[in-house]
């Protein structure tokens, strides 16, 4: 019996080093505070909050205004400005730069969370223009240009 404890601490050990992203502070888990699930509270709802919801309110749709539409406003589109484009600029990459990884055991960031306060992605605050996306493996699955806070996801 005493044998076998050393290779369940070891177990135990490795385990939480394989484990993916950061582990969620209960400040900041929708299930312990129901002010930050959308299932509770209607304000962050976009469902029930047309404010946030760009189906309804167009001017955080990029479909309905130019001014959010990477394609159509030439200022917030990271094919023309490589100083926040991840892909072009080594310094933004998280490949290059594991700081923005939520794999790294330093990482600060945001989390993605579903309907079901599930975690669904990680997200990295580059600069002021840009976040990086990850998903819950922490594979970069792309980034955002947050002009004037508006998401406009731009898939790679």
């Amino acid at each position: 019996m005493k044998k076998n404890l050393p290779v369940v601490f070891a177990a135990i050990f490795l385990f939480n080093q394989v484990s993916i992203g950061q582990p969620l502070d209960c400040k900041h888990d929708p299930k312990s505070d129901v002010n930050l699930s959308p299932g509770s509270n209607a304000s962050i709802n976009p469902e029930k909050n047309s404010n946030i919801n760009p189906r309804y309110n167009w001017n955080i749709n990029p479909l309905h205004n130019n001014d959010v539409n990477p394609s159509s406003n030439s200022t917030i589109n990271p094919l023309n400005h490589f100083e926040f484009n991840p892909d072009v600029n080594k310094n933004l990459n998280p490949m290059f730069h594991n700081e923005y990884h939520p794999m790294n055991p330093s990482w600060k960031g945001l989390y993605l969370f579903n309907k079901t306060d599930d975690v669904v992605g990680y997200i990295s605050i580059a600069t002021q223009v840009l976040m990086l996306c990850f998903d819950t493996q922490g594979e970069w699955t792309g980034f955002s240009s947050k002009p004037a806070m508006v998401f406009t996801t731009i898939l790679m």
